[in-house]
């Protein structure tokens, strides 16, 4: 079984594949949300199958870790753009008083 390391400093400290900066995440991604074929996404990333699949097995064994980030992610992602359409609703504001 290939070890899942976390590192601070590699990709923000995401669960990866040991040796590679290929997170879990990536691998579910492409795997279970896009309904790749895994022989195509470990030929891609360069990993044996037995490691993509130790990849999906610690995603599943820590799933609710996984959904509670990326509910987190999500929100995030949602009030950066929020705040985004705000800032450049008053920009045009200005813009059209200016005018």
């Amino acid at each position: 079984m290939v070890d899942i390391v976390q590192e601070p400093s590699i990709r923000s400290g995401q669960p990866r594949v040991d040796g590679t900066r290929i997170t879990v995440l990536d691998v579910k991604r492409r795997v279970i949300d896009e309904d790749e074929d895994p022989h195509v996404v470990a030929g891609e990333f360069d990993i044996s199958m037995a490691t993509l699949f130790d990849a999906l097995a610690y995603y599943y064994e820590n799933r609710e870790e996984f959904t509670d980030r990326e509910r987190a992610y999500a929100a995030d992602r949602a009030e950066g753009e929020h705040r985004t359409r705000e800032l450049l609703a008053s920009e045009t504001d200005l813009s059209e008083r200016a005018d």
